[in-house]
């Protein structure tokens, strides 16, 4: 089996993501692979000329600034696990493009970990699963992680927002 050198985890703050960290610290340790933490905001990465004027991209400093905290505590979390090479990166745009299509292409990653579900089912039905959008879309190999560091299964109605 061929070692993962890129490795690109998901992280939106939810307790599926944070188990999908937790797997992908233990993967880039064992391969000596270059673990990247990518969060995004979703959203318009520039105002277009529907938004110009009634918002601009100063709405999401705030958002930005917690993502960016979280993601320097889960890197020196990674660095204390033995990873060698972490990139953390906060974006603004959409989540399922940035996860499949853009981050992959641009750091030539080969291994996507994401957690098996962020919304209910109305989220589900609205804007759909991000999670399953990257199994289908992503040019590499995904782990949808639904387990702990165990490998024991977690009860995901425990951790996914509540059904409406």
């Amino acid at each position: 089996m061929t070692d993962y050198q890129n490795i690109l985890v998901g992280i939106d703050g939810s307790k599926q993501s944070q188990l999908a960290f937790q797997k992908s610290v233990a993967i880039a340790k064992r391969d000596h692979a270059c673990l990247h933490l990518l969060s995004v905001v979703n959203g318009e990465p520039y105002p277009n000329a529907i938004t110009f004027g009634i918002s601009d991209k100063g709405i999401y400093d705030k958002v930005i600034d917690k993502m960016k905290a979280l993601l320097a505590k889960m890197k020196k979390q990674a660095e204390e696990a033995g990873v060698e090479k972490i990139v953390t990166s906060v974006m603004v745009g959409n989540a399922k493009v940035a996860l499949t299509e853009t981050y992959p292409v641009d750091h030539q990653i080969n291994l996507i970990l994401v957690g098996a579900t962020g919304l209910n089912t109305i989220g589900r039905m609205i804007i759909g699963s991000t999670t399953a959008y990257i199994v289908r879309q992503a040019p590499c190999d995904v782990i949808v992680v639904k387990t702990n560091e165990e490998n024991k299964p977690v009860d995901l109605k425990q951790v996914i927002y509540p059904e409406i």
